[in-house]
């Protein structure tokens, strides 16, 4: 059964009747969801509130929340991916893409071969996206997108098991991951330069291979969270 997931960003959700206001109830309104039909009301803090429409007041709506979820869909630990800024709507999708599959942020990164500028004008237009994502896949709280950053302040503050996408590279082992998770970083188009890649290299990130064929950086983005989460245990 399909759900609509409402988003109130600062709601104190817990068991009862929970008022939405009309912004934000524009979703059930459009869709035309009746009393008793299930919704979900989203915080973006990490909480679910799970119920069904008690009524609608106006263009409000009143949801009747049965229990409230936290952290549902969340890693089991920080997962940040560093992407090259990339001029085009490629980093949005790659933002929402990043949403769907866990990460808990997204770092717009400065490189060499990053084309066009003022990345930072676009960063309030990722995080809505991020946000829209989340109430489309059903995690409970989405991403935070920083303002880009200089290549080498990325790296240089990275925690966790680092991993670079590098298509020379050979599978890394299975492993284990602690409290600070995984940092995965992925170039720009042009590919990160090979003074870039031994700073990088330098700071502690092993290599992830992709694959045999050329992938768009977005792509090598999914590709990277994917297999990153696989070694770590994280997907079972």
């Amino acid at each position: 059964m399909s759900v609509t997931r409402l988003v109130l960003p600062g709601a104190v959700l817990a068991v009862g009747e929970v008022l939405v206001p009309a912004e934000a109830a524009h979703h059930a309104r459009v869709t035309r969801i009746a009393p008793g039909e299930p919704v979900e009301v989203l915080d973006l803090a990490g909480s679910v509130g799970i119920g069904t429409l008690a009524r609608w007041d106006g263009k409000a709506c009143v949801v009747d929340v049965a229990r409230v979820e936290r952290g549902r869909g969340e890693p089991p630990a920080p997962l940040v991916l560093g992407l090259a800024a990339l001029h085009t709507q490629a980093f949005d999708w790659a933002v929402e893409k990043a949403t769907e599959l866990g990460a808990t942020a997204v770092v717009p990164v400065l490189t060499a071969r990053v084309q066009g500028a003022r990345h930072g004008a676009r960063v309030e237009r990722w995080q809505r996206l991020a946000d829209a994502a989340v109430a489309q896949c059903g995690r409970s709280r989405p991403p935070a997108v920083a303002e880009p950053r200089p290549l080498a302040d990325f790296f240089a503050s990275a925690r966790g098991v680092r991993l670079v996408a590098d298509p020379g590279a050979a599978v890394p082992a299975a492993f284990a991951t602690g409290a600070d998770g995984i940092t995965v970083l992925v170039g720009p188009e042009g590919g990160l330069s090979d003074e870039e890649m031994a700073a990088i290299r330098a700071a502690g990130f092993a290599g992830l291979p992709l694959g045999p064929r050329i992938l768009r950086a977005e792509t090598a983005a999914v590709a990277a969270l994917t297999l990153a989460q696989a070694l770590a245990g994280w997907l079972r």
